[in-house]
């Protein structure tokens, strides 16, 4: 990793290969089997249709769905399986493990708020700004009728499954930035 002049890492840390489900992750999951049954009925509707746009259509919702109940899952296992992340006295990082290339940073002039979202055990997500939410907001680009859509949004500067948030905290305190803890 380069670093900027007078650039000091304070703290690595290695992400474990789990997940941390929060009540927001726990009802994309249930919207995302719903919308794979969408999805199934729609390719079993169109295996009986003559009708090859509607083949077409049934096809795509029933990828989409694919997508969004399983694999987008084994991408972001592969996220965390091939990255770390590194706070420095300047800005946090996203970096690649096998040869250090900065996937994604914030400086920390930039980041308003830390929200912790964690479990007892202190193991969970640290977020640099607003968590996104299951409905979005009113201006957000999915929104049809304001909020009517989930939202599969990720958080777009976020450190996913960190054990010990509860080390990492005092860190952020210390360089002035305010933490919201959550607890699940």
């Amino acid at each position: 990793m380069i670093l900027n002049n007078n650039e000091i890492i304070l703290k690595e840390i290695l992400p474990k290969k789990s997940f941390f489900f929060n009540m927001t992750e726990k009802l994309r999951i249930a919207f995302s089997i719903f919308y794979l049954a969408i999805g199934m009925f729609f390719i079993t509707s169109s295996l009986n249709s003559s009708f090859w746009l509607f083949s077409i259509i049934g096809f795509g919702v029933f990828c989409n769905a694919l997508y969004v109940a399983f694999f987008r899952w084994i991408v972001k296992y592969w996220r965390l399986k091939n990255n770390y992340y590194v706070i420095t006295n300047q800005r946090i990082a996203i970096v690649e493990k096998a040869n250090g290339k900065i996937v994604k940073y914030k400086e920390l002039n930039e980041i308003k708020e830390v929200n912790a979202e964690m479990n007892t055990k202190h193991f969970g997500n640290i977020i640099f700004g607003e968590p996104e939410t299951f409905l979005g907001k009113d201006d957000e680009s999915f929104s049809f009728f304001k909020r009517r859509g989930v939202n599969f949004t990720e958080d777009k500067y976020a450190f996913l499954s960190v054990e010990n948030i509860n080390e990492i905290i005092p860190l952020f305190n210390e360089m002035g930035l305010k933490v919201n803890k959550t607890f699940y």
